[in-house]
């Protein structure tokens, strides 16, 4: 029940930025027309940067209870949706789906990631996988209906009908989601919260895992977000519907990936599944983003990427917990989550004013982005064999 449901939250909710590359798409040619994709990028990168950014605060307060941050982070998200209905300058979509957006993601994604570890073990990183994988099959269903409903209906009418739809789902959601917190011992003492956990700034491993994470996300999110007007500027005549569906191949990838990964990763560790999907991530855009030229090739890259790409996110957990124990995790989540700023806020803007400065070399934005995503991998090494020596370990 917590992982269907955390599933379904997530679903309604996150999808729609994995479908931020459709409505960069409308907005060049429609509402915002003339906007560079530099700006588009940052208004889609915002919520990723918001969310961030306060998960911290919200990942720490929630011990006390999840539901009341997540009923206040349903309102936030179905408000974002009805303003972006009604929204015609640039700066009403900053405030809508970037602040209203960011901020319900906040105040939900840290705790609906969170609720596994109540329930599951020796199956959590399955489960979060799961979870995560909530937010790709979202984005895989937004892209498609999304793309047809603006063609058909305009935007107005169509985040109108979105509104409702997630206004729904996020009701079903609330009310089947249950907590499961160990009874109190008598005279036990609530624990003080730990907001800045320094030990851990003197700790080489701690380090080769967050500069792993920063690269990787770093090279994570311009893919997604160019992948529609890639497919424009390499497949000229091709229609609105096709140029959204390698976004939704990729989406539909990412879930079956984050859920796969997720199970393999319990089964010969959690830093070393991360690892082997950062570098394949890499791989993906160096080796075969770069040598496409057509349809087909693009379909394939979505479906090759988008099963390595999001694993990063659904793994950082488990791997957390294996190189500290899960007593330390509350501390190391916050700081961990700090690395993933540089990639959320301008991952997708520096790809962006790459293409605006070359002319839309798209090569070199491959090379940019999956270069990151291999180097982080590497950097991943040294909490490797610092914690598990043998190459073989399960760790």
């Amino acid at each position: 029940m917590a992982c269907c449901t955390g599933l379904l939250y997530i679903l309604c909710r996150n999808g729609r930025l994995g479908a931020w590359g459709v409505f960069q798409d409308y907005y060049s040619e429609h509402t915002l027309a003339g906007t560079s994709e530099t700006v588009l990028s940052l208004l889609g990168s915002m919520p990723g940067l918001i969310m961030t950014i306060f998960s911290v605060v919200t990942g720490k307060l929630g011990d006390s209870g999840y539901k009341p941050f997540l009923a206040v982070g349903a309102v936030f998200w179905v408000a974002s949706m009805v303003g972006t209905a009604f929204s015609t300058k640039l700066w009403h979509f900053f405030i809508t789906q970037g602040i209203l957006q960011g901020t319900a993601c906040a105040l939900v994604f840290p705790l609906i990631v969170a609720l596994p570890g109540q329930w599951f073990l020796k199956r959590r990183a399955f489960a979060i996988g799961i979870i995560v994988a909530g937010s790709s099959l979202g984005g895989a269903i937004g892209s498609l209906i999304l793309r047809a409903m603006l063609s058909a209906l305009g935007l107005r009418r169509a985040m109108a009908i979105y509104a409702c739809i997630d206004a729904t789902m996020l009701s079903i959601a609330f009310l089947l989601i249950k907590e499961r917190h160990l009874p109190s011992l008598p005279g036990s003492v609530s624990k003080k919260i730990v907001w800045f956990d320094r030990t851990f700034l003197v700790d080489p491993v701690f380090w080769s895992l967050g500069i792993c994470l920063l690269l990787c996300i770093f090279g994570y999110l311009p893919p997604i977000f160019y992948l529609a007007t890639f497919t424009k500027a390499k497949v000229p005549n091709v229609t609105q519907l096709n140029s959204a569906l390698p976004v939704t191949i990729l989406n539909l990838s990412a879930a079956v990936g984050r859920t796969i990964i997720g199970f393999i990763a319990d089964r010969v560790g959690a830093v070393n599944a991360l690892f082997c999907v950062a570098v394949m991530s890499g791989l993906s855009q160096l080796l075969v983003w770069t040598f496409v030229t057509n349809y087909g090739g693009i379909m394939g890259f979505a479906v090759l990427y988008g099963f390595f790409c999001g694993c990063a996110i659904s793994l950082s957990p488990a791997v957390a917990a294996r190189l500290y124990g899960p007593g330390r995790l509350a501390g190391l989540s916050g700081l961990l989550l700090l690395f993933n700023i540089p990639g959320n806020g301008a991952g997708a803007p520096v790809s962006g004013a790459v293409l605006r400065a070359t002319n839309n070399n798209w090569t070199l934005v491959a090379i940019l982005n999956g270069g990151c995503q291999v180097a982080g991998a590497i950097c991943l090494l040294y909490a490797r064999f610092k914690r598990a020596p043998k190459i073989l370990a399960v760790y």
